[in-house]
């Protein structure tokens, strides 16, 4: 198979270079309508009119020229903006090697008024086709603010625990100026560029590279931000630098530098602390981060604070982080676009969690409580690589392999009790003490290329896709059990050691083909073929007294295991499109899988299943001009188990809660069905997003639990001790999930402030089996919030939110223990500039919980407060006293509600301390000139209200700049 792939891709390559074409180049010169001298710094933007999720970007030079090249053929439109002159949009239509738009005369936005600004009503966002546009100049935020702060302020997009959403769905990309950056960490691009450096932000679902030049939306898409940079800030160095020192030896240090030309940038990042800040997200890239076991958890509560509100996602515990990142972006000649990054993370961590779980029986419901106190060592590397080759203007490559390697070493020591619930009489308890080194890495592979043909809609690409992973784990296990059924005993003793090897491999080639019907129509086929290979080898040996080694092989702990899936899908669809908007597609393919699972040892087995899908897709999209956007999206798909769930050995590392895989699982069978309705209005700023979507799944994967009501030895020969769960998974029908969310955007003009409202509403049926009885685990979930935020200017900066969660369980068995709990968070922050350069921060957060176990229903309130003074030429630096955890009140609390049971976990965090932090702020854009953040001007002629540009005033550099040329200009 090899062989033939490797000969197949080299036919295509050779094939597509032998093709040859034009070069297709838009180039034209803009000029002042007034005295006809060149403008440079505009920015403008090319938009294919069949694609509007990937525009090209240009900016004029001094002369006021610019230029595209490797344009491919079709219709387009240019949007042309400049701080200080009229927006000028343009349908444009490619069809020779050089289309030369000439002279393109600007008028200019307003004149000039005694040297002052004159400020108007900047249209806060746009819904341009699939993609919505927010103008970053019309959210004002304090001069040295990030990119996050200003997203916060933004209708739609919400920013909790450090994960960004955007109506309603997880941001997975952040690309810059339509290009990635450090690959698919969303939460680096916000928290390292200022946001000064902004002129629009652009939320839009991605396609796959494939998906969008066929045109064909394969629902693969990922919720995507594009921040697109000032002409004027996109050149230059600029970044910050910073150090603090505090109280308990609390410290932090880093910062990042960015260096920003014509036809490269690159980014460096540097970060260590021992405060659990992070400015990343945090990826556990190869599935080998330690924890604590027993249960899950880790949702909810604050783990960390600051004035600067640091956190990324919730973290459990204390973490000391080192970290360091580099990314490059460049183009090679005029036919190569090249992204790269790389990153280095070490976090060490320390936690002690709290748990309580109820697990639902038919007769009598079981309680487990434990406490435990996990370390945990993590270091990772990762590189990713994006290179896109135009062979020529019909045959294009793109090349994209990622790689990372990890290492964790983690101890967790353990207590745990299980009772009764109803009379609370003792069933079992365990003390163990658990160690575990892992290494691993994952190497994954996409090259994609694809031909268009001299007729129009008429195209061929192949992806070619491989991906290796290799885990490598080995553990000790120290333990001491004891059951009611016989306290006397001095109890079972574990002590073992374990190693448990992965491998995986996997190659795909996907080709697709499309064919034009007609003016409107377009047919596409498709074929897809996939081979998985997974191998598994565990190992257990018990400790010989005899010996004095670990010498016993444990053959009901030890497993070697060999996997295969393998699928081959091939499809047609039709779509058409009409003058007015509407667009609708529909297709249909036809899959056979198959999955063999063979076990070596300790027995062998082997099991053989074949599968034959119809697998069906349906879309239809509206929009409208004047930004409304419609889609109605329809899916069926199928999942494959995963080695872990289909190998059978067992896992003790948690004596109480045993678990294993299941050879015999099937692959799921899911539908999915999602509508959106998104409409902004130009007007008034106002802002409507509206989804529901839901998905029923067919032999859905879950577990099957059994508790021993006694001491019972199971069909695989484990024996199961009194009260001791053991855990498999199993195919159930009977999966449903349905969501509905809401959010609504809005300026209160009169009072300078913006308004974001969200409504959520959830139902989730999780099936289950405990003691062979099925259990469905009803979830019922409604959540509202609320952000207030300011829009007054760069030197006030505050928002006031709400967020509230009432969530109701019921279980088809002990529906006695059915449960409603809720929990609310009220915050307020504030980021004030006064006087002659003196900052006061604040913020304060509310947090409440009801409903939960005993000892969890908590409320308090974390209070994070810092003052400061600018200083240096242009307010570069600042000094700062920070205070975190005021009050002392900091806490976690999470709860997780499975189709077994119910969990509310306590966990470790950062208590009050004061730091000292030195902070430098690099600014140096264009042509060596300095720019520190806009100064504020409060006497401002408004009396032209109602324009959408400001006018120009003198700059403190000698040069004229657009007062509302980004966030906080006045």
């Amino acid at each position: 198979m090899r062989p033939f792939r490797f000969t197949l891709l080299l036919t295509f390559f050779f094939a597509a270079t032998q093709l040859t074409a034009q070069s297709f180049r838009v180039s034209g010169t803009l000029k002042d309508s007034t005295d006809q001298s060149g403008v440079p710094g505009a920015y403008i933007k090319l938009t294919p009119a069949a694609d509007t999720t990937k525009p090209v970007y240009a900016a004029s030079d001094i002369n006021g020229g610019f230029s595209f090249t490797g344009v491919s053929p079709g219709r387009y439109e240019m949007l042309i903006t400049n701080l200080s002159y009229e927006t000028i949009s343009r349908k444009i239509a490619v069809t020779n090697s050089h289309l030369d738009l000439g002279t393109i005369r600007m008028k200019t936005g307003a004149k000039m008024l005694r040297e002052v600004k004159v400020v108007g009503t900047i249209e806060q966002s746009q819904q341009k086709g699939d993609t919505t546009q927010f103008n970053a100049a019309a959210f004002k935020v304090n001069p040295d603010a990030t990119t996050e702060d200003l997203v916060r302020k933004m209708p739609g997009i919400t920013v909790e625990n450090g994960q960004v959403q955007a109506q309603g769905e997880n941001v997975q990309r952040v690309l810059v100026d339509g290009k990635p950056f450090f690959g698919d960490d969303a939460t680096l691009a916000l928290r390292n560029l200022p946001a000064e450096i902004v002129d629009k932000i652009e939320v839009f679902d991605r396609q796959t590279d494939q998906a969008q030049f066929s045109g064909f939306d394969d629902g693969n898409a990922q919720k995507t931000i594009n921040i697109v940079t000032r002409a004027d800030r996109n050149k230059g160095q600029f970044g910050k630098i910073f150090a603090g020192y505090g109280l308990d030896n609390r410290f932090m240090a880093g910062g990042n530098v960015n260096m920003f030309s014509s036809g490269h940038r690159i980014s460096m990042i540097g970060l260590s602390n021992n405060i659990n800040q992070q400015n990343f997200g945090s990826q556990d890239i190869a599935g080998v981060l330690g924890n604590s076991g027993g249960g899950r958890g880790g949702r909810g509560g604050r783990g960390n604070g600051g004035a600067d509100n640091f956190m990324v996602g919730q973290q459990n515990g204390i973490t000391n982080t080192t970290a360091l990142g580099l990314n490059y972006t460049g183009t090679w000649g005029k036919k190569t676009e090249v992204s790269a990054s790389y990153f280095f993370n070490r976090a060490s961590n320390a936690n002690t969690q709290i748990t309580s779980r109820e697990t639902f029986l038919s007769r009598g419901n079981q309680l487990y409580n434990d406490s435990s106190t996990t370390g945990n060592l993590n270091l990772n590397h990762r590189f990713n690589l994006r290179l896109e080759h135009k062979i020529n203007d019909r045959n294009s490559l793109i090349f994209s392999p990622s790689l990372s390697f990890q290492n964790n070493e983690s101890a967790t020591d353990r207590r745990g009790v299980t009772s009764l619930k109803e009379d609370g009489s003792l069933i079992n308890l365990t003390e163990n003490h658990r160690l575990n080194q892992t290494n691993a890495f994952n190497l994954n592979n996409s090259l994609l290329w694809r031909h268009r043909f001299a007729k129009a809609g008429r195209t061929f690409s192949v992806d070619l896709t491989s991906a290796i992973n290799n885990r490598n784990r080995q553990g000790s296990l120290n333990s001491l059990n004891r059951y009611l059924s016989n306290l006397q005993n001095p109890g079972d003793t574990i002590d073992q050691v374990s190693e448990n090897k992965t491998s995986g491999i996997r190659f795909a080639a996907n080709a697709n083909y499309t064919e034009p019907i007609g003016k409107t129509g377009q047919l596409q086929f498709g074929y897809n073929v996939s081979v998985s290979n997974n191998n598994s080898k565990s190992e257990t040996f018990h400790h010989d007294e005899i010996t004095s080694g670990y010498t016993r092989i444990d053959s009901l702990l030890s497993n070697t295991f060999d996997n295969r899936y393998t699928t081959q899908r091939g499809g047609l669809s039709y779509r058409i499109r009409s003058k007015s908007g509407l667009m609708f597609s529909t297709g249909v393919d036809f899959q056979h899988a198959n999955l063999f699972s063979q076990q070596v040892f300790p027995g062998r087995n082997k099991v053989d299943n074949s599968f034959f899908n119809v697998l069906p897709n349906a879309m239809l999209m509206y929009r409208k001009r004047g930004g409304t956007n419609f889609r109605m999206f329809y899916r069926a798909s199928t999942q494959e188990p995963s080695i872990n769930q289909l190998q059978n050995v067992i896992d003790n590392s948690n004596p109480l809660f045993m678990s294993a895989g299941n050879p015999n699982l099937k692959q799921s069978y899911r539908h999915m069905v999602s509508i959106r309705f998104n409409t902004v209005f130009q007007q008034t700023g106002h802002n409507l997003f509206a989804m529901v979507s839901g998905n029923t799944v067919d032999n859905y994967i879950t577990n099957a639990t059994i508790i021993a009501q006694a001491p019972m030895e199971l069909p695989n020969g484990l024996l199961l001790q009194q009260g001791a769960q053991f855990t498999a998974p199993v195919n159930i029908n009977g999966n449903y999930g349905l969501r509905g969310f809401l959010t609504y955007g809005m300026p209160i003009k009169p009072w300078k402030l913006n308004i974001n409202l969200n409504s959520g509403a959830t139902y989730q049926r999780i099936p289950g089996m405990i003691n062979n009885v099925r259990n469905l685990s009803n979830t019922y979930a409604l959540s509202q919030g609320l952000v207030l935020g300011s829009n007054i200017s760069q030197n006030l900066d505050f928002s006031l939110s709400y967020s509230g969660n009432y969530n109701i369980v019921k279980n088809s068995i002990q529906q006695q223990s059915n449960n409603n709990y809720y929990s609310q968070s009220l915050g307020a922050r504030a980021n004030w500039i006064f006087g002659k350069g003196f900052v006061l921060q604040s913020d304060i957060g509310r947090q409440s919980y009801r409903g939960l176990g005993e000892g969890f229903n908590q409320q308090f309130t974390l209070w994070n407060a810092g003052f400061g003074k600018k200083m240096f030429k242009n307010n570069a630096a600042e000094l700062k006293v920070t205070v975190f955890d005021i009050l002392g009140q900091n806490n976690s609390i999470s709860r997780d509600v499975t189709e077994t049971y119910q969990q509310d976990v306590i966990s470790r965090v950062l208590t009050r301390y004061a730091m000292l932090t030195f902070t430098y702020n690099l600014r140096n854009f264009g042509g060596g000139q300095s720019a520190a953040p806009a100064p504020s001007f409060e006497n401002e002629d408004r009396s032209r209200e109602g324009r959408s540009r400001e006018g120009r005033f003198p700059n403190g550099d000698g040069g004229f700049r657009g007062g509302a040329g980004g966030p906080g200009g006045d």
